[in-house]
């Protein structure tokens, strides 16, 4: 039995894994694909990737590349970008870097023609016009990210460029200073090698104000970067092979996408590379961390309340086989004394004298009505457990019940010489509930034949009234029951001992009957004993005339 519930656990654990894991792969596969989607459109836009960027003049063409990076700097992908001399065995003339944009925005004047509570007006000229240039620095020094702030609001004071020269489009050569909480860097400045030293400047005699130094990295994604300038070499060195074609390649993926492209311009002397390298899986993961927990907690919560029922289904079945081998033992047992006793008489009845006979007929006939009881018992038990018994509820006057009970166990009561008192906290209170009355007479009849049986001299049943619920209570003088006993009380056969008759016929059957019965109608119930003396109690909802 063990090894098929465990069967079966694994296989629904198994089953909500597939499911859980399917949806998981539905849900990735969706988000990878419209981040692929979205990417792949982004980046293999013409005029981002396929324009012209090379041409005649190399400033140009250097700044043309410097754009297209400056876009790039903001995408959370590995990128690369260079430009390949084919008449050079294919060397790098340049490749991509963290730059940065050293910004003036000229001066502004600002007349006000009229000013008052109602009305305001100005006029604003632009005396000096704003220039910007483009400023690399020199490898392998990159500006950390944290102090790219010290240097997009200078003063004047913290930032400062000196021995600097400028052209149409950068400044080279040089030092950048700068101070960033208490420390001052100083930092050179690269000279490309397409600068237009005929045209160029003194840093000082371009610039007027030095307004902003902008920072464009690509340094946040070093290693992912490291892998595309490995593929993006690889690539280049394919076309230049043969091997590869020109123009756009796109290769999506789930856990990773490339968009490559070659550019080639100037006749076919250069060529203007872009690699660029994403992994859609950990970008989806990422972004939707909190969604991916909680289909882990929500599987893991599945898989607890799976374990959690076959747990139980295998419990509630060993406890059944357990309670049926317990009952068949018991019946057996219980069956052993009247058959062998009834067998015997039997057997005698030939032999016996004629004034015997009427003897061996009442005990025959004792022992057949205390098989049929117990018959009977068990198969009230096996209804009300089963659920085939259908609750007829009424209002039951408890006290009632009680009372006419007293009185058909009237002859035992007097045969033991017993004091049985009716007790109630409030004579004139009605102790009525809502309940099946000819089940409810099998209880308190139960509980009063036990009483009767197992007592010395006295009994006392109480009656006590709450505000929503009525308790039942019932206690023997009699010798107590063992602690480790009173949890068994209710089970099927338990067999407490003889009573004072001397004789061991109390099968455990009929307590187990009461309990189920107060169980169908949701009654709260229990037993407590001491060395001498035993209380059995059930409490129920009082009755309201609404139901």
């Amino acid at each position: 039995m063990k090894k098929n519930y465990l069967s079966f656990g694994i296989i629904y654990c198994l089953a909500a894994l597939l499911i859980f894991l399917a949806g998981i792969l539905f849900y990735s596969k969706k988000k990878i694909d419209e981040l692929n989607a979205g990417y792949c459109n982004f980046l293999t836009h013409h005029e981002y990737l396929m324009r012209d960027v090379i041409t005649e003049d190399p400033e140009i063409t250097a700044c043309n590349i410097l754009d297209t990076w400056r876009f790039m700097s903001y995408m959370d992908v590995g990128f690369y970008s260079s430009v390949v001399d084919t008449r050079n065995d294919g060397s790098v003339v340049f490749e991509s870097r963290d730059f940065y944009i050293v910004s003036y925005y000229g001066d502004i004047e600002t007349e006000v023609i009229e000013n008052s509570s109602e009305r305001y007006e100005a006029k604003s000229t632009q005396l000096v016009p704003g220039d910007s240039r483009y400023m690399v620095l020199e490898e392998p020094f990159s500006i950390p990210p944290d102090e790219t702030a010290a240097l997009l609001f200078p003063n004047g004071s913290n930032v400062s460029i000196t021995g600097a020269r400028c052209d149409d489009r950068f400044i080279y050569g040089g030092t950048l200073t700068y101070t960033y909480e208490d420390n001052t860097r100083t930092v050179n400045i690269a000279t490309p090698g397409f600068v237009n030293e005929d045209e160029s400047v003194p840093y000082e005699e371009w610039i007027v104000r030095l307004d902003g130094i902008e920072s464009y990295s690509f340094g946040g994604n070093t290693g992912i970067n490291k892998k595309a300038h490995k593929l993006s070499d690889a690539y280049v060195e394919k076309h230049l092979n043969g091997k590869a074609p020109a123009g756009l390649n796109v290769k999506e993926g789930i856990f990773t996408t490339t968009v490559s492209a070659i550019s080639v311009s100037d006749k076919g002397n250069y060529l203007a590379t872009y690699y660029y390298l994403l992994h859609p899986f950990q970008l989806v993961l990422k972004d939707h961390l909190i969604i991916y927990i909680l289909f882990v907690l929500a599987l893991v919560l599945v898989e607890a309340v799976v374990i959690f029922a076959v747990r139980k289904l295998y419990l509630n079945q060993k406890r059944f086989e357990l309670r049926s081998e317990k009952l068949t033992k018991g019946i057996a047992y219980d069956l052993q004394g009247p058959l062998a006793v009834t067998r015997k008489y039997l057997d005698n009845w030939e032999n016996a004298e004629e004034d015997k006979r009427a003897e061996y007929s009442e005990k025959i006939i004792s022992e057949v009505d205390h098989m049929s009881s117990l018959v009977t018992r068990l198969l009230e038990l096996s209804k009300i457990q089963d659920g085939s018994v259908k609750l007829n509820r009424e209002d039951v006057d408890l006290l009632l019940l009680t009372q006419n009970i007293k009185k058909r166990n009237m002859e035992s009561i007097l045969k033991k010489n017993i004091d049985l008192a009716v007790e109630c906290d409030d004579p004139g209170a009605e102790y009525t509930v809502y309940a099946d009355l000819e089940m409810m007479y099998i209880v308190i009849n139960n509980f009063m034949t036990n009483a009767i049986k197992y007592c010395d001299h006295t009994i006392r049943i109480k009656l006590k009234k709450f505000r929503n619920s009525i308790e039942f209570s019932i206690t023997n003088d009699g010798a107590g029951i063992d602690k480790a006993d009173l949890e068994k009380v209710w089970d099927v056969l338990y067999n407490s001992g003889k009573d004072k008759s001397g004789q061991d016929e109390n099968s455990g059957v009929g307590l187990s009957v009461v309990k189920s019965i107060l169980d169908a109608h949701n009654a709260k119930c229990g037993c407590f004993s001491g060395l001498i003396g035993t209380n059995f109690w059930f409490s129920m909802d009082v009755y309201e005339e609404e139901k």
